[in-house]
């Protein structure tokens, strides 16, 4: 039913003759946002674009500070190649069924607010682009999930049994302080003055 309500606003917007946004030189696709709720887009050779842009102010509005309070809020962004804002609408439909909307073409003006005469063919189309939007896939992680384990520090090489290090020093130093001993001893023997016994006799 909405996409047939859609491609009727659609005829009616190309019977009063306003011409497309590719055709214009306008944006090339919409961005509509339900704060805090969902998110969809249109592009320019979709059927219900320019049936939205049907739907709202062709110009900026100058109307009421404030929009009845109440209801539901869409956030609608004209993109010029997908990248540059061109045109921002605020769509209130009221508890009423009343639809309000205030069109700037800077994200800093204001705005006023005017009331659309569709405002159920609006409502109905904005809910459509945001009930066709795809959700994304949101992976949840439990907080029991085990941390995985640290890798195991490398182990320390044990020394060689040929190794002279730590106490091995301790014998070959022995057994070097003892050569060293018996050499020096042999050799202050043998650099004593000889006796040579002298007979008496003569």
């Amino acid at each position: 039913m909405r996409r047939i309500l859609a491609v009727a606003v659609l005829a009616l917007a190309a019977a009063v003759g306003l011409p497309a946004a590719s055709q214009a030189g306008g944006p090339t696709s919409v961005l509509i946002t339900q704060p805090g709720q969902s998110a969809g887009a249109l592009y320019y050779d979709d059927a219900a674009y320019d049936a939205l842009l049907g739907l709202l102010p062709a110009d900026e509005t100058r109307g009421e500070p404030l929009a009845p309070g109440g209801g539901v809020d869409y956030n609608l962004t004209w993109l010029v190649h997908d990248v540059m804002p061109w045109r921002f609408d605020r769509v209130h439909v009221a508890a009423d069924g009343t639809a309000w909307v205030s069109t700037t073409f800077s994200a800093e003006d204001p705005g006023g607010w005017v009331e659309v005469a569709e405002a159920e063919e609006l409502a109905a189309l904005l809910t459509q682009v945001l009930d066709d939007a795809v959700a994304p896939e949101v992976v949840s992680i439990p907080a029991d999930t085990p941390a995985p384990a640290a890798a195991p520090a490398p182990a320390e090489p044990e020394p060689a049994w040929f190794s002279l290090t730590g106490w091995r020093w301790v014998v070959p130093g022995v057994l070097l302080g003892l050569v060293v001993g018996a050499v020096a001893a042999r050799r202050s023997r043998d650099q004593e003055p000889r006796q040579v016994l002298i007979s008496s006799e003569a």
